[in-house]
């Protein structure tokens, strides 16, 4: 599959990495990740994404999820959190203020996830099921939503 946009799906200490965003009056929170550059692997962007925009060094495990939006393919990979503490950094998003609104690189609990309006909500609906069957992420089967 080709995809456009891959999307890490990171935990530790029981929360979930998410950029937290201000679009207008809407609120909401997305995973981490972005637009596969020419001759990038997809494991290449996901992890380049994540330390542009979150100063954190990753290890993609699986792809665990593929979602389709229009003509957008996307790929949601489990992924290991090597070292580093989030932060905003350098990236597009926080230095050019106002571009398509605010973003704040943050953390919510899992025991909370269903309170919270997490895009694309397939992908969050399927992550909260896949939490309460799986110990480990890693044992799901990539499944297309």
């Amino acid at each position: 599959m080709n995809f456009q946009n891959l999307r890490a799906i990171i935990i530790k200490d029981d929360k979930l990495v998410v950029m937290e965003r201000w679009k207008g009056d809407e609120h909401f929170f997305v995973f981490p990740g972005g637009h596969i550059e020419h001759n990038e692997t997809i494991e290449e962007c996901v992890t380049r994404e994540v330390l542009e925009e979150f100063g954190i060094k990753i290890k993609p495990k699986k792809l665990i999820y593929t979602y389709q939006f229009g003509n957008s393919h996307q790929g949601f990979f489990v992924c290991d959190w090597l070292c580093g503490d989030i932060h905003k950094t350098n990236a597009e998003e926080y230095t050019m203020p106002n571009r398509n609104g605010e973003y704040n690189p943050t953390t919510i609990p899992l025991s909370q996830l269903s309170r919270y309006k997490l895009y694309p909500p397939q992908v969050a609906r399927q992550l909260i099921a896949d939490l309460k069957t799986y110990d480990d992420l890693t044992q799901r089967n990539t499944i297309k939503l």
